[in-house]
């Protein structure tokens, strides 16, 4: 039968070679996505620091795998029971901690709130719902505080680096939105710092933005200014693109009013915009990227996550052939072919009458028998 067939020692070594060969890619996807996550400063502003933790984590666990991946091909050549049993032990353990590591990084692109509520509540007016009572759980969030850092630093880099001015204008094109927050609506709010794991000090915006009789030296260190005028305090503060005071790069001051003169600038009404989008003075014609910018954190994360989680079958298969190696005995401690098959029996499938010929034979006399010679006289 084929599942008889399939256990064979011979099937068994090649069923051990098809399976390094895909965990050996499996291997190399999750050391490099590892790497990618343990690097890319994005990911530990949007999902926190533990997410540096796991990629480090699952770099090892692919080194851990190699070595235990080349321990089972090593054991299914020499039929060697102790290290197809180590390697079903390790493989075990590495199947419960990818199935761990993998749900990690999932869990992390769940969101918090409902769709309605973030995309409503990125809008300038979200009514139906309250800006405040509705909305402000959700905009003081620490998660969205997380995407929020890593739009300041695209916005940061923008001035100095045109790959990072791209990625925002290509999220406000797909997302139909301009700036992070909602469009002419900042509200200042506490807690005002950033989470202790989330805090980046060495970026983002250097000098003074003053604000009445208050003031900030890095704005790093406040998740949410507003603009210092009287009039328009629900727009954004001006901030340079390129992160400090001596910057050439021209920063968001829009006029407040446009038929005074001379004209008063007091910000800008989008949060950190890039192109002509922050020109707009209608209200709900753009909405913020903060929904827009959580998809695209998302969208980068979940697939490969899913796909760690769906290689740990591989775990489950080499455990299954490395235990049904283990069950057969080895070569010299098996019979021979020739003892262990029935060998053909000729008389059994005979079609002539083989006991009526030999009696025939035996009862023949000596003289009709042959080999004997009778000479008359």
């Amino acid at each position: 039968s084929l599942p008889s067939s399939m256990c064979t020692p011979a099937n068994l070594r090649l069923i051990f070679m098809a399976l390094c060969l895909t965990k050996s890619i499996q291997m190399t996807f999750m050391f490099a996505f590892g790497i990618m996550t343990s690097l890319d400063i994005k990911f530990h502003q949007a999902y926190g620091q533990h997410i540096k933790a796991i990629g480090i984590m699952l770099s090892c666990m692919s080194v851990f795998g190699s070595f235990n991946m080349w321990l089972g091909l090593k054991g299914s050549m020499m039929h060697n029971k102790f290290l197809l049993l180590m390697h079903a032990v390790f493989d075990g353990i590495a199947f419960f901690a990818q199935l761990w590591l993998g749900w990690s990084i999932l869990e992390v692109t769940f969101p918090e709130f409902d769709m309605y509520t973030r995309e409503m509540c990125s809008q300038s007016n979200p009514a139906p719902l309250d800006a405040v009572e509705d909305c402000m759980e959700y905009v003081q969030s620490e998660r969205t505080s997380g995407f929020q850092m890593v739009w300041r630093s695209y916005y940061y880099e923008s001035g100095r680096d045109p790959n990072f001015f791209q990625k925002i204008i290509d999220i406000q094109r797909a997302g139909q939105c301009c700036g992070f927050g909602p469009p002419m609506r900042c509200m200042k709010y506490d807690p005002a710092t950033f989470p202790h794991n989330n805090k980046f000090d060495d970026f983002y915006f250097g000098g003074t933005i003053t604000d009445g009789e208050e003031s900030w030296s890095l704005y790093s260190s406040s998740r949410n200014l507003c603009s210092y005028g009287t009039s328009n305090k629900y727009w954004y503060p001006p901030l340079p693109l390129s992160g400090d005071v001596s910057s050439e790069s021209e920063p968001c001051d829009q006029i407040i009013n446009e038929l005074e003169v001379p004209p008063q600038y007091g910000g800008c009404m989008y949060d950190m915009p890039l192109s002509t989008c922050k020109e707009v003075r209608e209200m709900n014609i753009y909405n913020g990227c903060m929904f827009e910018m959580e998809n695209v954190m998302n969208a980068e994360m979940a697939p490969s996550s899913i796909v760690i989680l769906g290689l740990s079958i591989l775990q489950v298969l080499a455990i299954v052939a490395a235990c049904c190696f283990c069950w057969k005995r080895k070569q010299h401690d098996t019979f021979p072919d020739a003892l262990s098959n029935v060998p053909y029996d000729p008389f059994k499938n005979a079609k002539i009458d083989i006991a009526g010929a030999l009696e025939r034979k035996i009862h023949r006399p000596k003289h009709e028998q042959p080999g004997i010679e009778f000479i008359e006289d």
